[in-house]
């Protein structure tokens, strides 16, 4: 889905979708260079919070307009998908500052961020 012009009411419809999926075990998503915000994001999480039987999550959000104000959000409703123990998560090139990155997404999983490249 990259290189389009999503928004965030696109990505919390896209997302609601994608929580009925309740047997989900793997999903990669590419999203970059699309029109995301932060406050996007963390609705994106909670959605994805919804698939709890995910064991292995990349999404890739690069190009964006996010900011880390709603990271807590996101990594809430990431971490409600308890089985999760491979995570990629790609935040090139966004405006997210390193005061953000503290919240912890998921404990006990292999978690890698890639803020920028």
């Amino acid at each position: 889905f990259g290189g389009n012009q999503i928004t965030g009411e696109h990505l919390g419809t896209f997302v609601e979708g994608i929580g009925r999926c309740a047997q989900l075990t793997k999903l990669e998503l590419g999203f970059g260079g699309n029109q995301i915000t932060g406050e996007h994001l963390g609705t994106f999480g909670e959605g994805i919070g919804r698939c709890t039987q995910l064991t292995k999550l990349e999404l890739y959000f690069g190009r964006n307009q996010i900011t880390g104000e709603h990271l807590g959000t996101f990594g809430e409703g990431i971490g409600r998908c308890t089985r999760l123990t491979n995570l990629k998560l790609y935040f090139a090139e966004n405006h997210i500052t390193g005061e953000h990155l503290g919240t912890p997404l998921v404990k006990g999983s292999d978690v890698v961020v890639y803020p920028a490249e």
